[in-house]
């Protein structure tokens, strides 16, 4: 998983990831996500289907907005 964007709503942040397929070895094709972060509800879920988010993904996506927050808090 790759980071692409982070962006903030209102009490939201959004977060655009690549996700790349690998057979092999060898990159078939890689996958476009998004997730989101509520502060209401304090978890990830993905924005099209809704659904909560892998543990594995949440430990990323957290670090990523702990690195990222301050400058977006900024801007």
């Amino acid at each position: 998983m790759k980071l692409i964007n982070i962006s903030k709503t209102s009490d939201t942040y959004i977060v655009k990831a690549f996700h790349p397929f690998k057979i092999l070895g060898f990159q078939f094709y890689t996958k476009v996500k998004s997730y989101k972060y509520d502060y209401d509800s304090k978890e990830w879920q993905e924005v099209d289907g809704k659904k909560e988010v892998a543990k594995e993904y949440q430990i990323k996506l957290n670090r990523w907005l702990e690195d990222h927050q301050k400058f977006i808090e900024k801007s």
